[in-house]
């Protein structure tokens, strides 16, 4: 079909990509960071204590995640599929720039929970999104091709947190969630150019 290679589809991707990859940076190492926080915060806790913690947060973004699956689904029903992508994303950006200076361990996983669940949002919400500017017909090979971009973000993001954290180790928290925010970026700036119209042939 020539909207494989179309600008509403490749922006679509895009899009995708840059939720994904934001999301998937940070899901690998939410609980050592959150660790830190907790060790600064109290120096008598234990490993295990610590470690118990990490866990419990894992455990609480990976449900957020699925959540995020039904209510940003729901949302974008509300409001509009590309509406509802422009709020996930630039709610994101606020979120990981408050990352970035947060020192209250309860405070970051709240924010990382919210994160997650964008992340998921983004699979709730792409499947719709597909099928309201394309239609039905073209739903199975569009929607197929567009999760090679969650293949895609799954290899760049935690890449990019792997270079940060070989390079800057003492502030690859710091970083990388910056990087996350400049992602998130082009994506939102990508997404003012969709709208929920249905594609013709180009």
């Amino acid at each position: 079909s020539g909207f494989l290679f179309s600008r509403r589809f490749l922006t679509l991707w895009f899009v995708f990509f840059c939720n994904i990859a934001a999301g998937i940076s940070i899901i690998s190492f939410q609980s050592p960071l959150l660790q830190d926080l907790l060790r600064k915060a109290d120096a008598s806790l234990s490993p295990e204590a610590l470690a118990a913690y990490g866990g419990t947060l894992i455990a609480a973004s990976s449900i957020f995640n699925g959540l995020g699956r039904f209510f940003w689904g729901g949302v974008s029903d509300r409001i509009g599929r590309a509406n509802a992508f422009r709020f996930m994303l630039i709610t994101q950006i606020l979120v990981f720039a408050l990352l970035v200076f947060t020192k209250s361990p309860v405070l970051f996983s709240v924010l990382i929970c919210y994160v997650l669940l964008c992340y998921g949002g983004g699979f709730g919400t792409m499947p719709s999104f597909v099928n309201t500017v394309f239609g039905t017909r073209l739903m199975p090979v569009l929607y197929g091709a567009v999760l090679t971009a969650w293949s895609a973000a799954g290899i760049a993001g935690p890449q990019i947190v792997a270079y940060i954290k070989d390079h800057s180790p003492e502030r690859a928290g710091v970083y990388s969630f910056a990087a996350a925010a400049a992602i998130l970026c082009a994506g939102f700036l990508a997404s003012l150019t969709l709208s929920d119209r249905k594609a013709t042939e180009e």
